[in-house]
């Protein structure tokens, strides 16, 4: 019998990716970086679609920010449990795929919100599905390249969130509305992540489950996992700044369509095209800052990233609606999006042990999203419908102010910075 055209297909599959080569390590980060990208614009369609759905579904701002705080609940919570399971059985591109293909799905169904109450539990669905996906795609990285690639592969994957999801996505789905429905555009939204989560079950390679360490097993069981992280300073300040930088980040990220729509006066479309800019930026900021603070350290380079992103919400209120303020959302909005991955994933990979690192990375990361994606931004709502939407970027601003203070308490952990502190003592 001649084998199949398939057959030959798999064979060829199943020896590229035996070993870690050069080609496989940048395959798979590209593959990541279009899924992690085209899977986060399943999260922020909602925003870029708000000022339509607003208006036909009777929605006020307050229910807006609970429509995103079912949303970032189930996120939080689902990013603890489902990762802490996860963990204990195993099978990490399993848990990865479900994930991506019930996100995608999901997402998807949005589209058949008729109701207030429909987008609400909907949204909360998708919050459950996407909720550990960011963990496993970066753990499925961390196994997947060697580890003098990870910072650079880590930083590429976070910034398919600027090129696709701020940059592409605004655009798109702003401009798809306007020739279908805000139905369509969520559809549209969900297609490419479904497809490419499949692409990745197809040519990612198993990743073999590791056996942990008896004595870290052991000292975990003992002290409690979340005591023993408690006893790191570098986690308790990323515990505490989750939370204040997702508040300034969320606020800008939901309500910028609205602002710039009713504040502005300018159309969805033109606000799309604003949005994207930001965006475009963002892709410099998530490449340059990272790189940065290879060489100048990651505590210094937070700080001054948190005085230059605090312009944005300080001009939107003062200024509400003039140029300067669109010039300063353009330039600066996207610097927290582009710094966020610090404290997620550098400072907790480069400060805890290995067997600490995927709990001390989703615990911050849900406190963030519990408190600063879904509190501080429904309480942001209700004092837009209150106050009006510049006075409610006091809040933003202040959630950046906060965490500027607290990026100065960080212990500095960058490896070349450390390497040079300790040659200039020898």
């Amino acid at each position: 019998m001649v084998p199949s055209r398939r057959y030959y297909l798999f064979q060829v599959r199943r020896i590229i990716m035996k070993e870690k080569t050069i080609g496989y390590q940048n395959g798979i980060t590209a593959l990541f970086f279009l899924t992690w990208g085209f899977m986060f614009i399943d999260r922020l369609a909602i925003s870029f679609i708000f000022p339509v759905i607003v208006p036909e579904l009777g929605l006020t701002n307050g229910q807006v920010g609970t429509v995103n705080m079912s949303f970032t609940i189930m996120w939080g919570i689902s990013a603890i449990v489902i990762c802490a399971i996860a963990d204990k059985v195993g099978h990490l591109k399993t848990w990865l795929i479900v994930s991506g293909v019930l996100t995608a799905i999901f997402s998807g169904c949005c589209a058949l919100a008729n109701s207030y109450t429909a987008l609400l539990l909907l949204r909360a669905l998708v919050g459950i599905a996407e909720g550990p996906f960011s963990t496993f795609i970066m753990a499925a990285l961390g196994k997947s390249v060697n580890g003098n690639r990870l910072g650079v592969s880590v930083g590429i994957v976070n910034a398919g969130v600027s090129v696709i999801a701020a940059t592409l996505g605004p655009v798109l789905l702003t401009q798809l509305i306007t020739i279908t429905s805000w139905q369509t555009a969520f559809l549209v939204a969900a297609a490419p992540g479904l497809i490419l989560i499949l692409c990745v079950a197809f040519f990612m390679h198993p990743i073999p489950d590791e056996k942990k360490e008896d004595v870290a097993t052991e000292e975990a069981k003992s002290k409690g996992m979340f005591a023993e992280l408690w006893g790191y300073k570098n986690f308790r300040v990323c515990f505490f700044l989750a939370m204040s930088h997702m508040s300034g980040y969320y606020i800008i990220q939901i309500y910028a369509s609205l602002y710039w729509t009713e504040i502005a006066k300018i159309s969805v479309q033109t606000a799309g095209w604003l949005i994207s800019a930001a965006g475009l930026f963002g892709i410099f900021w998530a490449v340059f800052l990272p790189k940065l603070s290879d060489n100048f350290g990651r505590r210094s380079i937070l700080a001054i990233s948190y005085i230059v992103a605090l312009l944005v919400p300080v001009a939107m209120w003062l200024i509400p609606g003039a140029k300067i303020s669109m010039a300063l959302y353009v330039l600066f909005s996207a610097i927290p999006g582009a710094i966020g991955i610090f404290w997620i994933n550098l400072i907790p990979m480069e400060s805890l042990p290995p067997y600490l690192t995927s709990t001390g990375i989703s615990i911050p990361m849900s406190m963030g999203e519990f408190i600063g994606g879904a509190l501080i931004t429904t309480i942001a709502g209700f004092v837009a419908d209150a106050l009006g939407l510049n006075n409610m970027m006091v809040l933003a601003a202040c959630g950046y102010a906060i965490s500027f203070v607290l990026a100065l308490l960080i212990m500095e952990c960058a490896p070349r910075v450390l390497e040079k502190r300790k040659a200039k003592q020898e």
